[in-house]
């Protein structure tokens, strides 16, 4: 099954909708595949992820064209439970892209100019684990939406649309990562904000290959 996508408008209208704002609309999708289906190549992403809690093996937060292949990586000591504000700027003039968490920021410049919709995504795999992003705000306007994940096995993916994307925007927002017990490793819990412009053809629903490149 294929889907042929012209605007972010055509997107809502197959799903139902979440909250709007005086500009904002939002929505929840359920999987990696149908959001695959919505997703162009122009696109950029943050994100932030249990990595192995700041150790020097692998990184907990990272910025570029896709996750799979970051820009910027950086380590970061998370701490269960604690609230860690973050931001995403975007400069229209220059495609620079600025990520910022904890004191840490990693920065990218996209070749790409024309964004349509941004995409929140958490993700909690093991039992006992929760992955929460909240008090989004998206150039001075509340998003009256969040994204939680709780495990086992929790995905949320948030989709936005009615910002004024391509002259440039910050978005801002708070990361919660939990777990009791041993902490989990790697993208076992993580968050992403991805931004992009949406698919004029969307990829075969289904398609493993096009999901694993996505996010890993």
């Amino acid at each position: 099954m294929r889907f042929v996508i012209g605007c972010a408008l055509t997107v809502f209208c197959m799903f139902t909708t979440g909250y709007a704002s005086a500009d904002l609309v939002t929505t929840h999708i359920s999987s990696d595949a149908e959001l695959v289906e919505f997703l162009s190549d122009t696109m950029f992403v943050c994100e932030g992820r249990i990595g192995d809690l700041g150790g020097a093996q692998t990184f907990e937060l990272d910025l570029g064209h896709e996750t799979g292949n970051p820009a910027q990586t950086a380590d970061y000591a998370w701490q269960s439970g604690v609230v860690e504000p973050f931001s995403l700027t975007y400069d229209g003039g220059t495609g620079l892209v600025t990520f910022s968490l904890g004191g840490v920021t990693l920065y990218y410049t996209t070749p790409y100019f024309d964004f349509e919709v941004v995409f929140v995504r958490t993700r909690a795999v093991d039992d006992g684990t929760s992955m929460v992003v909240t008090d989004l705000v998206l150039d001075g306007e509340s998003v009256n939406d969040s994204s939680i994940a709780v495990g086992p096995n929790g995905l949320d993916i948030l989709l936005i649309v009615g910002g004024e994307l391509n002259d440039g925007f910050t978005v801002t927002g708070s990361a919660t990562l939990s777990w009791t017990g041993s902490p989990p490793t790697h993208s076992r819990l993580a968050f992403q904000v991805k931004v992009a412009k949406l698919a004029q053809i969307g990829i075969e629903a289904g398609s493993w290959s096009a999901v694993k490149k996505a996010f890993h």
